[in-house]
């Protein structure tokens, strides 16, 4: 194709409509032309291409879980995972969900690698192209009363088992949930391995961050907002002077050590 004749804007718009083949036949027609608009525009989609595959590659890596199973007839692969475990305030929320064959989402891993603004943009695309999902939340003093093994195996066992379609297979990330008779499979790190894992960390992160920054506009003197609850020195430092508010969680050692500082 000749492209000598059009100008630099009318071959912007050529570029930014064309899909991956013709994007490429483009680019290797204006290797020649030594405009100084057109070699910015040839760089330009040039780092988008590498950048485009690069993530291809990041999605078929972190996809081979969900593909193999989909190959052995597996329809509906539930990811889970939880947030907030090592808290010392708040509850603790698990989130399943299954994500479509196929799907294309890009820049997802596991959600404490990810900036807060990724977190929102990829829970909302997950959200909206999920097949199903859903969050658990067990509180604070479910957590004192039972433990945080059983709170933890209770919300990633509910969360499943309230998705719609129900799963006919479950990557969770390092725990078995044994009470569930669906296949499963437990992931050391699974949410860097897994792409449904991955998901489903970013909804139980995002979704436990915003019931922390709520609860930050109540208790503002522990600096919610910032540790999301977390045993940071800020923290432990709130706690210590300003005694147990009424959602911390007196089973951790940092919390019952300042329980008779009484909010």
């Amino acid at each position: 194709m000749d492209l000598s004749s059009k100008t630099i804007s009318e071959i912007k718009q050529l570029l930014s409509s064309a899909n991956a083949k013709e994007l490429c036949d483009l680019l290797t027609s204006l290797e020649s032309d030594t405009r100084i608009g057109i070699r910015k525009l040839i760089d330009f989609y040039q780092r988008e291409k590498a950048r485009t595959e690069a993530e291809e590659i990041a999605l078929r890596e972190l996809t081979k879980y969900e593909r193999e199973l989909h190959s052995k007839g597996f329809n509906f692969v539930a990811g889970v995972d939880e947030a907030g475990r090592g808290a010392l305030a708040g509850p603790l929320i698990a989130a399943a969900v299954i994500l479509p064959k196929r799907i294309k989402l890009y820049g997802l891993r596991d959600s404490k690698l990810l900036s807060p603004e990724q977190r929102d943009i990829l829970f909302d695309r997950i959200i909206d192209t999920a097949v199903s999902w859903r969050v658990f939340r067990v509180e604070h003093s479910d957590i004192d009363a039972n433990g945080i093994q059983w709170a933890n195996l209770r919300a990633l066992e509910q969360a499943v088992l309230a998705l719609n379609p129900a799963p006919d297979y479950i990557l969770s990330d390092a725990f078995t949930i044994r009470s569930l008779e669906t296949p499963h499979l437990a992931i050391t790190k699974g949410d860097n391995l897994s792409l449904s894992i991955a998901a489903a960390s970013v909804l139980a992160k995002v979704t436990r961050d915003r019931i922390m920054q709520d609860y930050h506009t109540t208790y503002p003197q522990y600096g919610f907002d910032q540790h999301k609850g977390y045993g940071t020195s800020l923290h432990v430092k709130a706690l210590k002077r300003h005694g147990v508010s009424p959602i911390h969680r007196k089973y951790f050692a940092p919390v019952a050590e300042c329980e008779q500082l009484r909010f």
